[in-house]
């Protein structure tokens, strides 16, 4: 049996098959909600739960971003998803919770991305960047000159794509940046430009070392 990963984007589903490649775990599969909402959520573990007799799973993930909701409220959202369908309450993230449905055993756990308790994935790229970052830095004198601040949620989405676009690309790979400017490529051809060793990334390291 396979473990199963539930993430936000295809961002996300990148970054996390490219962590595990690092840790030792049992083959699984990173499928991607397309967005978070409870409708998503609670849609796609319907779906899990209705093909588990012909696609029994192991364990099952549920990773999604901390943004700027506490624990508390994120692992509402989580369980008021899981309530309906499985009938099962996570007490706290990071922790599998052992289930039996139709004599199939499994198990459910959840992960919040974030950094010292909010942020997303974009948090944890401004972080464990490893080259200069002039383009991407001058952001915050920009940011500084508005009347109405852009949230740190899409302020840190703007760094990483300057970050990708213009501090690390070349010019020719700018002409074609929708192929050449992306996180997927970056993991893919520049991953010299993160820092994985960086304990940041410790705690959802720890997460997917759970799989093996």
């Amino acid at each position: 049996m396979k473990n199963i990963i539930l993430v936000e984007g295809k961002d996300d589903k990148s970054f996390i098959e490219y962590l595990i490649q690092g840790v030792e775990v049992k083959p699984l599969s990173v499928d991607v909600l397309e967005g978070l909402s409870k409708d998503a959520l609670t849609k796609r573990l319907d779906s899990l739960k209705t093909g588990l007799l012909k696609k029994p799973f192991e364990k099952l993930g549920i990773i999604i971003d901390q943004d700027s909701f506490t624990t508390a409220e994120r692992l509402a959202l989580v369980n008021e998803c899981l309530e309906g369908n499985f009938n099962v309450q996570l007490s706290n993230y990071q922790t599998f919770v052992n289930l039996e449905i139709d004599g199939i055993p499994f198990q459910i756990a959840c992960y919040f991305v974030n950094v010292n308790g909010e942020g997303e994935l974009e948090s944890l790229l401004t972080r464990i960047k490893t080259k200069s970052s002039p383009y991407a830095d001058c952001l915050q004198q920009w940011q500084n000159c508005l009347s109405e601040k852009v949230n740190q949620k899409e302020f840190d989405k703007l760094w990483v794509h300057y970050y990708l676009k213009y501090d690390t690309a070349t010019h020719q790979e700018r002409q074609q940046a929708v192929k050449y400017c992306t996180l997927e490529y970056s993991l893919q051809e520049k991953t010299s430009i993160w820092d994985f060793d960086s304990p940041v990334l410790d705690e959802l390291k720890g997460f997917l070392a759970l799989f093996n």
